[in-house]
């Protein structure tokens, strides 16, 4: 079974991702393969926005880089044009060595899942929300990141949510406003929400049904 996760900012889809791994999903961190995505495009990155995104060791300050794409569409899209083909091809192939492996129950954690050509063969995808202050909160907790910087990077995220009909399958949403409990019984409602999708479609069977129970 591969499932799709998304999420906005601070919405709190990695802690979802967390119970899933508990249930025995092996996850791919996207955010992760994202860094070496970043190595990978690194010179045509820094030709586009210049060696002040560059950190003492000669490696990319996110940071930096981030301020300046969260903050300017046209900067974020060409930053997406230039890293994301890498990380989409880092995923397909993390989902085929696990598939080769014998892995059953496979987890793509991905903000940005809407745009990855791999949504498409996703046999669920779970998407994570929350409300504005909470997301704000956690931003600050996390991130220490302030209200201006927060709500920019929501709002370079919202391009996302506007392809979610596009996608071949409905997700299912899970609130996140709640405590830690209240989320794992939100994911076990969905979970087993998707179960009976895939059984009605004949894509799961008895091992497919024994990972939510």
């Amino acid at each position: 079974m591969l499932i799709g996760l998304t999420g906005g900012y601070c919405a709190g889809k990695n802690r979802v991702a967390g119970l899933l791994e508990a249930r025995g999903f092996t996850s791919i961190d996207v955010d992760r393969l994202g860094h070496r995505a970043l190595d990978l495009a690194k010179p045509a990155v820094v030709r586009r926005f210049g060696e002040g995104i560059l950190a003492a060791d000669g490696s990319i300050d996110r940071k930096t880089l981030g301020a300046i794409v969260f903050a300017d569409h046209k900067a974020l899209a060409d930053h997406e044009a230039i890293v994301h083909p890498h990380m989409f091809a880092l995923v397909e192939e993390s989902v085929a060595e696990l598939h080769a492996r014998g892995s059953g129950s496979i987890l793509i954690n991905a903000a940005i899942l809407y745009r990855m050509p791999i949504a498409a063969t996703c046999d669920a995808i779970l998407e994570v929300r929350a409300c504005l202050p909470r997301r704000l909160l956690r931003a600050w907790s996390r991130d220490r990141s302030g209200i201006f910087r927060t709500v920019a990077r929501i709002r370079s995220q919202k391009a996302l949510w506007k392809l979610r009909d596009s996608a071949r399958i409905k997700p299912l949403v899970i609130h996140n406003d709640g405590s830690p409990a209240r989320l794992e019984d939100r994911l076990e409602a969905r979970l087993e929400a998707s179960l009976q999708i895939l059984q009605g479609e004949s894509k799961a069977g008895s091992a497919g049904k024994a990972v939510f129970r």
